[in-house]
């Protein structure tokens, strides 16, 4: 009898320990405790041109506007770039990214990169304030901004909402700047990190 009394003893000991312990060994997959946080979304901008990068020869910009206004988009001419626009630069002293509004600072790329034809940078959504859709224009001037060399025909624009991939548009090559600064394809992306 002792025996039984014993052993209901243990099972019930043994069965309180196990109530007490699992609730607190939760755990989610990525080993974190809580709530599994909400995913973070980013862009990457790939711009390819036809003969080489050369920033020490000219610029190349990447122009953002997030306004969610698809009619007033980003237009090739600088003398049009409002408050609302946000952009990347790449000129002989490396890449800027940045508000065109005046004392803006220079923010943080998550990436950014160039070799041989092809130019590239990502940037957190939340770094462009987390915007429904983003017109996007590429332009290439020569080191004193004062000369145009290619641009797209048409600002494109990228629904964030919809995690897609949107390409932009260019015909024929410029007059002036040479393949090194003939913008020939354009590619917007929404990822996940």
């Amino acid at each position: 009898m002792r025996i039984i009394n014993l052993k209901r003893t243990i099972i019930i000991f043994l069965i309180i320990g196990i109530i007490a312990v699992v609730p607190g060994c939760v755990r989610w997959p990525d080993g974190s405790e809580g709530e599994p946080e909400e995913t973070d979304y980013q862009l990457r901008i790939t711009v390819k041109v036809a003969g080489q990068i050369t920033p020490l020869e000219g610029k190349y910009y990447i122009i953002l506007d997030t306004d969610g206004n698809s009619i007033d988009g980003p237009d090739y001419d600088m003398a049009y770039w409002e408050d609302d626009f946000y952009y990347v630069a790449l000129d002989e002293w490396g890449f800027i990214f940045t508000k065109v509004e005046e004392g803006s600072t220079s923010m943080t790329l998550n990436s950014k990169s160039w070799s041989d034809d092809t130019l590239k940078v990502t940037i957190a959504l939340s770094s462009l304030e987390d915007p429904d859709s983003i017109d996007i224009n590429v332009v290439t001037t020569d080191s004193d901004d004062e000369t145009y060399y290619d641009y797209l025909d048409d600002y494109f624009t990228i629904d964030t909402t919809l995690y897609q991939t949107a390409e932009g548009d260019t015909e024929g090559g410029p007059e002036e700047g040479g393949a090194n600064f003939n913008i020939t394809e354009v590619i917007a992306e929404i990822i996940s990190y």
